[in-house]
C-alpha cells in the first residue's frame, strides 16, 4: 500500500499507523481531523512548555495515531527551530507550512537520524508502547528516505 507524497507529514504518519496499528487506519482521517481542528487549543491543552523538546504528547489518548502526531509535530518543530538558529532563511514560511497534517516535512540530515530515532523511541516508550524501538527506527528510516510505503 503506497500513500501519496502530497501532505508528507500525513503520509509518513499514515504509513507508520498502517504498519504498527492497522486497526486505527479506518479512523485515521477522523482522528487526524480532530487532532488538528483547533491547533491553538491543542497547544494550550498539551502544555508543550512542560514537555522536554516541546513535544507535548497526550498520554491520556494512547492511540498510536495521536502519539505519532505529537512525536512528528515535536520533531518537525524542533528541526525548524534548530535550522532557524543556524541562520537558514524562510523559517517563518516553513513554520506555517509545518503546522498542519499536510505540511511539508523538512529534510532529515543524516546526522539527525539517530536523534529522531532516539527521541521517538523515548516518547513512545514513555507512552507505554511495546513497539517503541521498532517504531522509532522506522520513523527515522522513512523520514530520511522520504518513503511513505509500509513494508509488505
Amino acid at each position: 500500500m503506497t500513500f501519496p507524497s502530497v501532505g508528507e507529514r500525513r503520509a509518513l504518519v499514515r504509513s507508520l499507523v498502517a504498519e504498527f496499528a492497522p486497526e486505527e487506519l479506518p479512523d485515521f482521517d477522523l482522528m487526524t481531523s480532530a487532532y488538528f481542528d483547533s491547533p491553538a487549543a491543542a497547544r494550550r491543552a498539551r502544555r508543550a512548555r512542560d514537555e522536554p523538546g516541546a513535544f507535548g504528547i497526550d498520554l491520556g489518548d494512547p492511540t498510536f495515531t495521536n502519539l505519532l502526531w505529537g512525536v512528528v509535530g515535536g520533531l518537525t518543530t524542533e528541526m525548524l527551530v534548530s535550522a532557524a538558529r543556524r541562520g537558514r532563511n524562510a523559517w517563518k514560511r516553513r513554520r506555517r507550512e509545518a503546522d498542519g497534517p499536510d505540511g511539508a516535512l523538512p529534510e532529515l540530515p543524516p546526522e539527525q537520524e539517530p536523534v529522531v530515532r532516539e527521541r521517538a523511541r523515548d516518547l513512545l516508550h514513555r507512552a507505554g508502547r511495546e513497539d517503541a524501538d521498532a517504531a522509532g527506527a522506522r520513523l527515522a528510516e522513512r523520514w530520511a528516505r522520504r518513503d511513505w510505503t509500509p513494508p509488505a
